[in-house]
């Protein structure tokens, strides 16, 4: 169920309280003044189910979190310790000092949905897009962190590659188990053995620098799951 932040500011947020202290005109600033304007949480709306299950992390908030990530130039595990001990980022994201917004899963859940889903791709891009034109952004490596290429480029599909083949072969073992059947010996009997290879991108002849080839295999996969 889609997660939607407040839209009365908590008082107690690092946005509120120390702004001004990591800097207004900072890329950090920017992103607690521009991001509301920036990501709109129902425009994600799609890809969240609309009456089951217990609300998301905003995502709204896993979207700048995404921007912060490509400027600082970290991994997914330091983006996630970064929200929950940082001030920079507790503002940027308008979190409380004492919250950890999401776990490292999460984020990686997310960025997998902008892949694969083109519509929530396209708001993200044109939300990067609108980021880039407003002047606010100084300085190379800011307006490198809102470049879609650098944050759902090559590098994203591939990590949702791995996470996609992560899950079948998570739910082969599951399936497997209940027949009581060897997890490799099901998933060959039913097509799947190369979610038990050494790597699913090793599977597969393909030519890595075309993009086409790349969402094509993707799409290949997601069937497959």
């Amino acid at each position: 169920m889609l997660g939607r932040r407040e839209k009365q500011q908590n008082l107690f947020s690092a946005d509120n309280q120390y702004l001004e202290f990591v800097g207004e005109d900072s890329f950090y600033g920017f992103l607690a003044r521009h991001g509301r304007e920036l990501f709109s949480d129902d425009a994600f709306e799609g890809l969240y189910c609309p009456d089951f299950g217990r609300p998301s992390v905003p995502p709204s908030v896993l979207a700048i979190a995404l921007l912060l990530q490509a400027h600082d130039k970290v991994s997914d595990a330091e983006a996630t310790q970064r929200a929950a001990f940082d001030m920079r980022w507790k503002v940027a994201l308008g979190a409380e000092m004492d919250e950890r917004p999401f776990a490292k899963s999460t984020l990686q859940l997310f960025r997998a949905q902008l892949v694969i889903h083109e519509q929530a791709g396209a708001i993200f891009r044109r939300s990067l897009a609108y980021a880039r034109e407003t002047g606010y952004l100084k300085g190379r490596q800011s307006r490198l962190a809102v470049d879609s290429t650098l944050i759902l480029g090559r590098g994203a599909v591939e990590d949702t590659y791995n996470l996609i083949a992560h899950g079948i072969a998570k739910l082969c073992r599951v399936l497997a188990a209940a027949h009581d059947q060897e997890p490799r010996a099901w998933a060959e009997c039913h097509g799947l053995g190369r979610y038990f290879g050494s790597s699913i991108k090793a599977s597969r002849e393909l030519d890595w620098a075309d993009e086409s080839s790349r969402q094509e295999f993707l799409t290949e996969l997601i069937g497959d799951g």
